[in-house]
């Protein structure tokens, strides 16, 4: 669902939104009650770029006799008064909607965290050589990703699944609970699959090629959804993600202060890959359906 205009006034807005409908473009109305604003929404996203094209030719010229012929549309399906608006077209509020789509963990989301769970219980916390040892990017410090190339491709993703204390694995697996759930649930687990997959490589190679192999953690995976979802909420709020600024100093904040060295041996570039990736992917993304109007 995505937004595609709005409009100060109400009769224009209702204009619009018809002539959408006579078009079989599902869209939906939404009244600002302090701003005054009416926003259209489109439903299908397959008609994302279709109703924008319309809406750029509507806001050219709003009396052309193709848009004209929607006001006596609506007329005649018996558009009742304004004190029941609500009836006379398809209106909702999307902090409801986005809310109710964020009540829980999908399933990639949850099997990532029992996933990680299990491994560092399993591992004695990650003390256990022969368990940690096959998940590291390499188990040799030569630098050659021996073991890769020999056929064990699982090594590229698999540092994202150890975690080696309980604050380590506490602090990555509640921001893959909120950002996981966020993108699974709106953009589906097949995307959110092939993100993970894609940060957790290029997070693990930012820190291969500076420290060596033996890292381990989320939180390089963790930065990259947060990029994405913080770049998308500032300039594709129509997608529905929602980082709260505070959030977001935090997130920052942390980033920085782990390149200080004061939190001990930190994966830090495996955060700056990850993150480096969340927020290209985003803005992409966002400029995409911006049309390069950012």
């Amino acid at each position: 669902m995505r937004q595609v205009g709005h409009f100060d006034q109400e009769k224009l807005a209702l204009r619009f939104w018809g002539y959408l409908q006579q078009q079989k473009i599902d869209s939906s109305l939404e009244e600002d009650e302090t701003s005054g604003e009416w926003t259209i929404w489109v439903d299908d996203e397959e008609k994302i770029v279709d109703a924008l094209l319309k809406f750029k030719q509507f806001t050219e010229n709003p009396e052309d006799k193709i848009f004209l012929s929607t006001d006596s549309v609506n007329k005649l399906s018996g558009v009742p008064k304004k004190e029941t608006k609500s009836s006379r077209f398809k209106e909702f509020k999307l902090s409801d909607r986005w809310k109710k789509n964020h009540n829980g963990p999908g399933t990639v989301t949850l099997s990532l965290i029992i996933t990680c769970v299990g491994i560092f219980l399993l591992s004695g916390m990650g003390k256990n050589t022969q368990i940690v040892g096959p998940l590291f990017m390499s188990e040799k410090m030569d630098g050659q990703l021996s073991e890769f190339l020999s056929g064990e491709i699982w090594r590229l993703i698999t540092p994202i699944f150890l975690h080696f204390n309980l604050l380590h694995i506490l602090f990555n697996m509640l921001w893959l609970y909120d950002l996981g759930s966020q993108i699974e649930g709106k953009k589906g687990w097949k995307f959110f699959v092939t993100f993970v997959v894609i940060l957790g490589f290029f997070s693990n190679f930012s820190q291969f090629i500076v420290s060596g192999p033996n890292f381990g953690g989320m939180s390089g995976v963790v930065y990259g959804l947060f990029g994405y979802a913080w770049i998308k909420s500032r300039f594709d709020p129509g997608d529905g993600f929602q980082i709260d600024p505070t959030v977001a100093m935090i997130m920052f904040g942390f980033f920085i202060l782990c390149f200080t060295g004061i939190f001990g041996g930190v994966a830090n570039w495996a955060h700056a890959g990850g993150l480096v990736v969340g927020l290209l992917w985003g803005y992409g993304s966002a400029y995409r359906w911006n049309r390069g109007k950012m």
